[in-house]
Parts: C-alpha cells; structure tokens; sequence
C-alpha cells in the first residue's frame, strides 16, 4: 500500500471518527438541556415534523462541519509527512565537501 494511500485513509478515518464524535455530543448536549431524548424519528407519536426536521438539519450541519476538519487535519498531516520525507531525501543527496 501506498503512503499517500496510507494517509487519506486516515484522513478519512479522522473525518468519519469527528463525525461520530459530534454526533454524539450533540445527542448529550440536547438531552441534558432538554431532558428528554433528541426527535430522530418523526414516526413516534411525541416527535412533531417541525423538532424532527430542526434536529435533522442542525445535527447535519455540524456532523458536516465536524467531517471537513477531519479530513483537513488527515490531509494536513499527510503534507508534512511528505515535506519531511522530500527534506531527508534531499539531505541524503547532497555531496560532501
């Protein structure tokens, strides 16, 4: 397997595990402010449509948010990889005076 393989890899595993993290965080926090359990299915008799779809686009946005992050700080990480290895590569290259 490839190292640039390797890293998006964990670029996409640090998105998907800040997307579950956010999502549970959001779960807890609504739960504590509210006291009851966050409106995921519309189908219960207690969840009206209009707290359901609220739920819904804010727990989207910031799952969404939460995944650009991650996969920003993966790719991140991946670019200073590769800068380190292209210095040593480069100082392994040079001549001896």
């Amino acid at each position: 397997m490839r190292k640039n393989t390797l890293w998006s890899l964990i670029g996409y595993g640090a998105a998907l595990g800040a997307g579950i993290m956010t999502r549970n965080a959001a779960r807890k926090a609504y739960q504590r402010k509210s006291g009851h359990r966050p409106p995921e299915n519309p189908g219960e008799d207690d969840v009206g449509w209009q707290s359901a779809l609220l739920w819904g686009a804010a727990t989207g946005a910031l799952v969404g948010v939460a995944r650009v992050v991650g996969r920003h700080a993966g790719d991140k990480a991946l670019r200073q990889v590769n800068k380190r290895r292209r210095r040593r590569y480069r100082l392994k290259q040079r001549p001896l005076r």
